[in-house]
């Protein structure tokens, strides 16, 4: 039997998670457009899975030592396509209608340029899901490790003009 010290065994086990990315929620998801200076609002729609967001726990005995892991998301980074990244250390808050136009109480953004070609083509969203993942040993040993995951969505995000009409 080939035996294991209680850090090997863990990183054997971890390897074993399959743990996936978020699915963006997003203002922007539905119509797929938002404007310059509009408020976005970001949630993690698949919350409730543990792959993605947790937590996610596993036990096994790998080289005559039983090690158990749990893994959860800490914060999720998103790039938000213009160069700029929001973390949100929560899930965000689901956009409701009558919301209106406020920004998120828990993870937003506001784009201040257009995207590409005058907002014809758009801004791909990256969320990275960063996972600290914790694992206890027989014996008493423990540590922890962190691995990312990912998602994505694309926005296109337009530019409104008003138009004052004298009579």
């Amino acid at each position: 039997m080939n035996t294991l010290t209680p850090g090997q065994a863990a990183a054997a086990l971890i390897k074993t998670f399959q743990l996936k990315g978020v699915e963006i929620g997003s203002t922007t998801e539905e119509s797929g457009k938002g404007a310059v200076g509009l408020p976005v609002w970001l949630w993690v729609k698949n919350q409730g899975d543990s792959l993605a967001w947790g937590p996610y726990e596993k036990s096994a005995t790998l080289g005559g030592v039983t090690v158990t892991a749990t893994a959860r998301v800490a914060n999720v980074a998103y790039s938000m396509g213009d160069g700029q990244t929001v973390i949100c250390a929560n899930p965000g808050t689901v956009y409701l209608e009558g919301n209106g136009n406020t920004d998120s109480p828990t993870c937003g953004y506001r784009y201040a340029t257009m995207s590409p070609s005058n907002g014809a083509q758009p801004y791909t969203i990256t969320a990275t899901s960063n996972w600290e993942v914790s694992w206890t040993a027989t014996g008493g040993a423990s540590g922890a490790v962190g691995t990312t995951t990912q998602g994505q969505t694309q926005a296109r995000i337009g530019e409104l003009q008003a138009v004052i009409v004298r009579r």
